[in-house]
């Protein structure tokens, strides 16, 4: 006889399916930091972004597989290398370290395509 308050073993996601949804998840916070307005948004908003993005990208790192390890290691590059220039600004953002921030968060999504197109089963 079974506990009726026991949930089953298919409440509880695949590991396939884990990675599917930390990936869909990255995938909405990794474009919500490319679209940043970073004039109107300033550091508080990319800070924000970028935390959203780490966060997801370390539930991501936590589920994949060993045939996406090159990608998911190549995001975090980026989102490091992001992470740097952020800590750089002093917290304000200015003519000439928008651009550098705009090809770090350019190359975070460059990344992050690579990691989506890891997702195809999904």
């Amino acid at each position: 006889m079974a506990l009726a308050g026991c949930g089953s073993d298919d409440d509880e996601l695949s590991a396939q399916e884990q990675y599917c949804e930390a990936g869909a998840s990255l995938q909405s916070s990794v474009e919500a930091l490319t679209n940043i307005d970073l004039i109107s948004e300033g550091t508080s908003g990319l800070e924000d972004a970028l935390n959203a993005v780490t966060d997801d990208l370390s539930t991501l790192r936590d589920t994949a597989d060993s045939a996406a390890e090159p990608e998911v290691e190549a995001l975090t590059d980026s989102v490091d290398e992001l992470q740097s220039s952020v800590s750089d600004l002093g917290g304000e953002i200015s003519a000439d370290n928008a651009t550098a921030l705009a090809a770090a968060v350019q190359s975070v999504g460059s990344a992050a395509q690579a990691v989506y197109d890891t997702l195809s089963d999904c």
